[in-house]
């Protein structure tokens, strides 16, 4: 599993975004669309309470996680 820079954007480090990944279970599979390629999206309790959303790209050597944020943020914006 390997991290970009992108998903580093909200200052969540990898081991918060592990932690959180292996607190929910099995992630929600997404069908890539048009070209895209294929994602799981895992929504979880960190070591420190915070809930956050991750999302990786299924390629066919490893998962790249793209996106790491905390769910209040995306609330806070509905």
């Amino acid at each position: 599993m390997k991290f970009t820079r992108r998903a580093r954007k909200h200052k969540i480090g990898k081991a918060h975004a592990l932690a959180a990944m292996s607190s929910c279970g099995e992630p929600e599979f997404v069908a890539g669309k048009d070209g895209y390629d294929d994602q799981l999206v895992w929504i979880g309790v960190d070591d420190r309470g915070v809930e956050l959303e991750i999302v990786a790209v299924i390629l066919p050597d490893f998962l790249l996680v793209i996106h790491v944020m905390p769910t209040q943020f995306r609330r806070r914006s509905l």
